[in-house]
């Protein structure tokens, strides 16, 4: 027997009349009984991928809409000034995300996240607790902005696929150029390559990559775009959406309709490819969000399945997390995707409008905690960084000192410190932060 959807009208109208009755009989049950719906928490502390008793790669931190997140549920009714002002500001009327969809991170930790529908680019400053906007006000114009991405100077660069054309923003937010409208048709991610000073652009519309020089914003060239329709179509786009960079210098673009990830050299050299559609590892329902580690771990995020996976650079499969779902953790419609140097993990959601945050345990935090010793004295221990195998840590012997000969030189640098300290205070000359070499800034590099 065919299944269909050929309902007669009775029939539907009798599903509609039960399902109102569920509507409106459930709600006056809970009032009749004086007893609130339990909702289930979930110890977001415990909250890991994978679960025990495997190691844990992936941690979750939380989740944020909008400004009333960041302030915290102490002022869900209003701040100082708003007291003094005598203006009421209600939950509803503060900021917050609406159609989000790409994600970038600059220096300070800021996240940026491109809202189509409100026309502009939401900054969440997770450390200070404020929220700020690009694209707001003239002479900025974004109509549908859907890619950002930052440089090394935290200029934010953002495609509006509307206007098909790229706006700079400084780092202060003014604008700083408008370009590619008549290099792109529909543009989408975005990634900033430094060390070849070039910004490589997802023309969906075009099916293909379009690189543009990083300051003068004059186009270079195209690639990935078919060219023979009769010839070999391995490394041709079909319908590319995001692209991310390793530290390899390779390029990672997701093609959503064939459900793969495609590689290229920086040249537009094709390299390989990996995935087909379907719902098991290594499969994709429409590929969207791509982001790759420090560890060179590619991140991609499945809008169909609501899932993210990651890989090596080779495209195996390593960790997948999150899922379908309204709480922490899971997604009804993911977006784009983002890793900074403190190891976060930003994902959006697009229904419901937000943004998820995890921890990435680097490789050789993950190597020093399966060896019962902490992380070794690296950037990464003081930051935030996700998966690839678990080396042992033996293999660190291979390539660099162990874990306890890095534990044994912090020890001595730190009795060497005290001792120049104490020597210091003898003297009534004591050192400040700023002297100590073992107290780096978060995001400085070694």
């Amino acid at each position: 027997m065919r299944l269909g959807f050929h309902f007669r009208p009775r029939v539907l109208g009798a599903i509609a009349l039960t399902v109102g009755l569920i509507f409106v009989l459930v709600p006056s049950a809970r009032a009749a009984s004086g007893k609130k719906a339990k909702v289930a928490r979930v110890d977001i502390t415990k909250l890991v991928w994978p679960p025990p008793p495997d190691q844990p790669r992936i941690r979750y931190i939380g989740q944020y809409n909008g400004e009333l997140d960041l302030l915290g549920k102490k002022q869900a009714k209003g701040g100082l000034l708003e007291r003094v002002a005598g203006v009421s500001v209600t939950p509803e009327e503060r900021p917050r995300l609406v159609k989000p969809y790409g994600a970038a991170v600059d220096s300070k930790g800021r996240v940026y996240v491109a809202d189509w529908a409100q026309h502009m680019v939401l900054v969440f400053d997770l450390e200070h607790k404020t929220l700020q906007f690009r694209g707001d006000k003239a002479p900025a114009n974004l109509q549908t902005p859907i890619g950002v991405a930052v440089d090394d100077r935290d200029r934010l660069f953002v495609s509006d696929s509307k206007l098909h054309q790229i706006t700079c923003f400084g780092p202060t937010g003014k604008v700083a150029g408008v370009f590619g409208a008549a290099d792109l048709q529909r543009p989408a991610g975005v990634a900033v390559d430094v060390p070849l000073r070039r910004l490589y652009v997802v023309d969906v519309g075009g099916k293909r990559i379009a690189v543009f020089d990083l300051d003068s914003f004059k186009l270079l060239k195209y690639f990935g775009e078919i060219k023979d329709k009769a010839g070999d179509r391995t490394g041709a786009l079909t319908n590319p959406n995001s692209i991310a960079i390793d530290p390899d210098g390779l390029l990672y673009i997701t093609d959503a309709i064939v459900s793969r990830i495609v590689v290229f050299d920086t040249e537009g050299n094709f390299v390989r490819a990996w995935g087909k559609r379907g719902d098991g590892p290594g499969m994709f329902g429409r590929p969207k969000g791509i982001a790759i580690d420090s560890d060179g771990h590619v991140y991609v995020a499945d809008s169909q399945t609501n899932r993210m996976q990651v890989f090596s650079s080779e495209g195996k499969p390593l960790v997948m997390f999150a899922g379908p779902g309204w709480g922490p953790g899971q997604f009804m419609l993911m977006g784009g995707v983002a890793i900074d140097s403190h190891n976060r993990i930003v994902a959006v959601d697009m229904t419901p409008a937000r943004i998820q945050v995890f921890h990435y345990i680097t490789d050789a935090e993950a190597a020093a905690a399966k060896a019962g010793l902490k992380a070794p004295p690296t950037e990464a221990a003081d930051q935030e960084k996700a998966p690839q195998e678990a080396q042992p840590a033996d293999s660190a012997a291979t390539s660099g000192p162990t874990v306890q000969e890095l534990q044994k030189e912090l020890a001595e640098l730190k009795a060497k410190l005290a001792a120049q300290e104490q020597k210091s205070d003898a003297v009534g000359n004591a050192k400040g932060p700023a002297d100590n070499p073992a107290q780096e800034a978060p995001g400085s590099t070694k």
